[in-house]
């Protein structure tokens, strides 16, 4: 038996307690003094065994030290990148290694070991790491590099950026700590924050821009041979919603675009970034990745099938994204966080309060209920709602917005969205459209309504994609749109709503500024202003704002046309 093990422990026995006798007192200091130098003693001992065995391994590893990384540092991060290709960015100061044991990393200003490693790479030191963000993750910090750092960009950046409220704590709950053992999951939320990451140190001006990053390589790696593993088991409740995720990640991040940044507009749209707009609202979906979500849901029967907390809507999010980008209809109906289908309501009832600042929005679109025969009641309302909803974020860029309020604007505006890019178009049929029941219309009014409609259809788009639901990209829409709607606006009879087709015209004007139609867009305006009767600038921005119209954002284009439109009617009256 070891010595600790034979001491004898007397139960209740004598003892040299402070409030006895002199020769007691002294008896016990002298004991006490004696087991603390001899605690001391074998400290030393100890510590002069663990030196000479550091000195023995440092002496047959040699002196190669290997640069050391912290994981808070961004300088440390930004090295780690791009170690692998061999460009390390300009440093202004010492490195974060040396020949120390213990050196001083200047960005954060925190002692760190460095770590060093065999000539032959034998065998694989073990590193001291910093105290992980959640203690009790069930994740394995080692699965791959940096683990917790893209976790917890994920937890602070790219989660909270699509929603404000409790969104990034129910996403870190539903996603990582209940399904950490489905690696497929927790592979795909890894990749993809990698992938953000590095996106935007390119996006903010890193000057050494890498196709992929050492954490984006080893994950997607992962992805893809544990994707290939389950894909087949797609209908297996296990799998379904983590191969669904995945494969959603891949559609969207796997594309050849790497930078973000917004085209030249214009407008000046307010609220660009809610939701991850600037980010992810004018992607290339990758083809065949989207197109196997489509046939995985369209076998399972729908977007109803996905049970994962926030995936149905992020599916939602990105097929209207893809809809607002590609100018295509969405394929799925808009879900909430748990799998509901949300119901649009009308913002003049969700924001009670802006009918105070703006009484009539959207209410020019009524003029489509006088044709004849008129525009179905669920199209108008679609119109009407994008003027409403114009109205509450012309009232909420004056105040500070409650996180709840933002939330909801976000939602109101995919709801409204939805519907608008959802609406007929050239090729559904005319009864899609026109409310012919009890009407016996000759054709060519029927005509003449379908293409005032198809006319305020396009004006809403482009309207759409620059102010209420502002893509990064949007001079490509432009090039699509204007050319197709100017003809259009040309053919309709004047006569007829000529105040809807005043708003038609002007936006169309401000968003064709630089190119070939602008011309015969402010003529047709300036046209329009001489039939109302519009003599100033003030009355022709009571005129637009019956129907859509952000004046911060549309106003500078405005007083552009007005300009022109002006000069325009003193040339006529001369």
């Amino acid at each position: 038996m070891s010595p600790r093990q034979q001491e004898i422990i007397f139960v209740n026995g004598p003892t040299l307690s402070r409030t006895g006798d002199e020769d007691s007192s002294k008896a016990r200091s002298v004991l006490i003094r004696r087991q603390i130098l001899d605690k001391k003693t074998k400290y030393r001992r100890e510590e002069a065994i663990k030196r000479d065995q550091l000195i023995a391994r440092r002496q047959s590893d040699g002196n190669h030290v290997e640069r050391v990384y912290c994981s808070w540092c961004r300088r440390c991060n930004l090295e780690q990148a791009l170690l692998g290709t061999g460009q390390l960015p300009p440093t202004t100061g010492a490195p974060c290694a040396s020949n120390g044991q213990l050196i001083l990393c200047e960005t954060h200003q925190r002692l760190q070991n460095v770590r060093r490693i065999s000539r032959d790479r034998g065998s694989q030191p073990t590193a001291i790491v910093s105290g992980r963000m959640d203690p009790f993750s069930p994740l394995d910090v080692a699965m791959g590099p940096q683990v917790d750092s893209l976790v917890h960009f994920a937890l602070t950046a790219i989660w909270p950026a699509f929603r404000c409220s409790e969104y990034s704590a129910q996403c870190y709950q539903a996603w990582m700590l209940q399904q950490s053992q489905n690696k497929l999951l927790v592979y795909s939320t890894l990749w993809a924050a990698a992938y953000h990451r590095e996106v935007l140190r390119v996006s903010y001006g890193a000057s050494d821009p890498l196709p992929e990053t050492k954490e984006q390589l080893y994950y997607k790696g992962l992805v893809l041979k544990t994707l290939r593993e389950h894909v087949a088991e797609y209908a297996d409740e296990t799998w379904r919603d983590s191969v669904i995720m995945c494969v959603l990640y891949l559609a969207v991040n796997d594309t050849g675009r790497k930078k973000i940044d917004r085209d030249p507009s214009p407008f000046v749209a307010p609220f660009v970034d809610l939701q991850s707009l600037s980010f992810y609202g004018s992607r290339d979906y990758h083809a065949l990745h989207w197109g196997i979500i489509q046939d995985i849901l369209r076998r399972l029967g729908g977007i109803h099938s996905v049970k994962l907390f926030g995936l149905g809507w992020l599916l939602s999010l990105a097929d209207l994204m893809n809809a607002a980008h590609s100018l295509t209809k969405p394929q799925y109906p808009f879900v909430d966080l748990h799998g509901n289908i949300s119901k649009a309501t009308a913002p003049s009832l969700a924001f009670p309060y802006i009918n105070k600042q703006c009484p009539t929005p959207g209410i020019g679109f009524h003029d489509l209920y006088s044709l004849v025969p008129p525009i179905k009641s669920e199209v108008v309302r679609t119109f009407i709602h994008l003027g409403e909803y114009s109205a509450v974020i012309q009232w909420a860029q004056k105040i500070h917005l409650h996180p709840e309020t933002t939330d909801q604007i976000a939602d109101t505006r995919n709801q409204i969205h939805h519907n608008l890019f959802g609406l007929p178009d050239d090729s559904n049929p005319v009864n899609d459209v026109l409310d012919l029941s009890g009407f016996n219309s000759p054709p060519d009014q029927m005509v003449e309504g379908h293409r005032l409609y198809l006319v305020c259809r396009l004006a809403a788009f482009l309207y759409a994609v620059h102010v209420t639901f502002p893509v990064p990209r949007s001079s490509a829409l432009r090039a699509i749109i204007v050319p197709k709607l100017t003809p259009m606006l040309f053919l309709i009879n004047r006569r007829i709503c000529d105040a809807l087709l005043l708003w038609c015209a002007t936006v169309a004007a401000i968003a064709a500024d630089g190119m070939e139609e602008h011309d015969s867009l402010v003529h047709l305006a300036s046209e329009l202003c001489h039939d109302l009767q519009i003599t100033e600038f003030s009355a022709l921005i009571m005129v637009v704002q019956r129907f859509a119209w952000v004046d911060n954002a549309c106003r500078d284009g405005c007083h552009r046309l007005w300009d022109k439109v002006y000069k325009g009617s003193v040339r006529r009256d001369l």
